[in-house]
């Protein structure tokens, strides 16, 4: 093993004059983009009036993902009144390659990834720059990043804390890397790479986290940073479209299995690169790290689904965290009628899913008007009602109408009376899905 560097011994970098600059490119700002020609037309002011403080030359590398809007224009109008922007566009939207594309095309000796909708810290994304300058044996420098509220200008605070200042970690030392991504949190996802770590990235991962298995691969070469140095904003409201959706929080609520993957990944190439076997005692270490990082991610996740009224995929997570951490869910904010919301959008998907429903028939309930709220409540789609039983069911209500019965013995009933089989559901059916 390679041994380990002293991150006390490294140059923090003083800033350069001007003058002292080379004459090529210092810093490529790569940005991918599809379709988002107005979030261009805000990003573009904000770089401009960023990087006129850097005291080293920078270009803005686009790669058009073949937006059908006026993205085009738009970076040729900021182009046109000077911003140092290079433009490519593919031949049709191709989402994961537009990323290797946008790094391969830029030209720098340092590559930062920023996103169309976010921001950037000038004058930190200059003094990772500068570190990077001063210490030219790191490929890569990883910070944490802020969340930020765009629309109010407020700050949400730091994504991951890291517990130093500065962690260095060279080839040979990807074990000690993974104990600190489990440790602090870490997603190492905002980075400047140099320039040929990042030419190095050529695919893009499907099952492993991209970040974690980037990461394994430019650690391979050469030594890795994590400063505590934020540069980067990732906008959650923003005075652009003040009611978009985000791919980070969607890829939060959804994405833990990719991070196992992308953690297994790491290990995975660390040991081949070092013709070491994990024995069964190694494995098991590894994989309660890995479910620890995992129930981490699963709280996060668990918090937002619930902010989205999704009952059923919050239960999910439920039964997953009190497999992986049945202590720690103790401690989480679930609402005690977790398990009634559950039954009742339960059934409430049921109904919308069935092809042809207009009507929930409830039987069997003390208060049926309190029922159907709740299933409204839930997610019963406004097409569908929520009826007491008709005397007489005439043809139509038979084909559609879906029966919930609170008393399993009104089955017979209601077939007698011609419901199919099949759109007849029991509360006994129902609560049986749900564990809690």
């Amino acid at each position: 093993m390679n041994a380990p560097i002293d991150p006390a011994a490294l140059d923090a970098g003083a800033p350069a004059a001007l003058a002292e600059v080379p004459a090529e490119v210092t810093l490529s700002i790569c940005v991918p983009t599809y379709n988002r020609a107005h979030f261009l037309e805000y990003l573009f002011p904000h770089l401009r009036e960023a990087c006129a403080t850097f005291d080293f030359t920078y270009e803005i590398v686009v790669s058009d993902n073949c937006s059908p809007d006026n993205t085009a224009e738009v970076v040729e109008r900021f182009r046109a009144e000077g911003m140092p922007i290079r433009y490519f566009r593919q031949n049709e939207n191709k989402p994961s390659a537009n990323i290797l594309s946008v790094y391969h095309r830029a030209r720098g000796k340092y590559v930062v990834y920023v996103a169309d909708d976010d921001l950037i810290i000038p004058e930190a994304l200059a003094d990772n720059v500068r570190f990077l300058m001063a210490n030219p044996e790191i490929r890569a420098c990883y910070t944490p990043w802020e969340v930020y509220d765009d629309l109010n200008k407020v700050s949400g605070g730091y994504f991951y804390h890291q517990a130093e200042e500065l962690m260095v970690f060279a080839p040979g030392q990807e074990l000690e890397l993974f104990g600190a991504l489990v440790r602090d949190h870490i997603f190492p996802e905002t980075v400047i790479y140099r320039a040929d770590a990042a030419r190095s990235i050529i695919a893009a991962p499907r099952f492993c986290y991209w970040a974690f298995s980037y990461l394994a691969g430019v650690v391979a070469e050469g030594p890795v940073a994590f400063r505590n140095v934020p540069f980067y904003r990732s906008v959650t409201l923003t005075p652009v479209v003040s009611n978009r959706g985000q791919a980070g929080i969607d890829g939060a609520m959804t994405d833990w299995d990719s991070y196992r993957g992308g953690l297994e990944y790491l290990i995975f190439s660390f040991l081949r690169r070092s013709h070491l076997a994990a024995g069964p005692d190694f494995k098991s270490t590894v994989r309660d790290l890995a479910d620890h990082f995992i129930a981490t991610r699963l709280k996060v996740a668990l918090r937002l689904w619930l902010a989205r009224r999704d009952y059923c995929r919050a239960y999910e997570i439920v039964v997953r965290l009190q497999y992986l951490d049945p202590a720690g869910i103790e401690d989480l904010e679930i609402p005690e009628n977790l398990p009634l919301l559950v039954n009742a959008q339960t059934l409430a998907v049921l109904a919308n899913g069935i092809a042809e429903i207009d009507r929930v028939v409830v039987a069997g309930v003390e208060d049926g008007q309190a029922l159907g709220a709740l299933f409204r409540d839930a997610g019963l789609e406004r097409r569908i009602f929520v009826v007491p039983p008709p005397e007489q069911p005439t043809e139509k209500h038979l084909r559609n109408s879906l029966v919930f019965l609170a008393d399993e013995s009104l089955r017979q009933t209601f077939l007698d009376q011609g419901y199919s089989p099949g759109l007849i559901v029991t509360e006994r059916e129902v609560r049986g899905s749900v564990l809690l």
